[in-house]
């Protein structure tokens, strides 16, 4: 069930004049590739490796007993917890990485995404400071470290902003309130609903 990984060294070849245009988006898709597919090699040694010693063509180390009972108490192994921070249990996690590495394989086939759901980069900070380094670099771009973003929710659904890009920064989803609810005709903060704990917001343009 673990995911076919993108090969780097395709990757790189494929995205290589957009490297070389100094696109900064290109190199975080790179570097959160990279990370998820360490993170996939090591699920599937430390699979294999207790596969075998299940069947006892392997010694089972103290590393792979307490794997097998993470495994059997629907915990996340600690080999696979240091990529990215998750409270998820192991099944709801499983299901989570899947969809995280089919967002950046899909952009990998078919381009930047015109929404990016911020919660699957194992380095958001790094995308975020990717999309004031590609601002600045526009002919009459300011210095990156006189840019901020002002953050501009949106009432369009992704669907519809799948045809209207944002022409600079980026459309992010996938934020969420605590203790509060969101109107989403006026656009402004407001009380939250009776046992109602979290509220997703709406795509939110990161605007520089």
């Amino acid at each position: 069930m673990l995911p076919e990984q993108v090969n780097i060294v395709m990757l790189k070849h494929k995205m290589s004049k957009v490297i070389s245009d100094g696109d900064p988006l290109t190199t975080v898709l790179i570097q959160e590739v990279t990370r998820y597919n360490v993170l996939l090699d090591i699920m599937a040694k430390t699979i294999d490796d207790l596969c075998l010693g299940i069947i006892g063509d392997k010694v089972i180390t103290e590393d792979l007993e307490r794997m097998m009972r993470d495994l059997s108490d629907n915990r996340v192994p600690v080999f696979w917890s240091g990529t990215y921070f998750s409270l998820k249990p192991l099944a709801s996690w499983f299901v989570d990485l899947v969809a995280r590495y089919e967002f950046f394989t899909e952009w990998t086939a078919k381009g930047q995404p015109h929404v990016f759901t911020i919660g699957y980069f194992t380095y958001p900070t790094g995308f975020t400071t990717s999309l004031l380094q590609k601002f600045s670099r526009k002919p009459s771009g300011p210095a990156i470290d006189l840019l901020s973003f002002e953050f501009l929710p949106k009432n369009e659904s992704i669907e519809e902003l799948k045809d209207n890009p944002a022409k600079d920064g980026a459309y992010i989803f996938g934020l969420y309130l605590e203790g509060a609810n969101w109107h989403k005709d006026k656009a402004h903060l407001m009380e939250p609903n009776i046992m109602e704990l979290e509220v997703e917001m709406p795509v939110i343009h990161f605007k520089p």
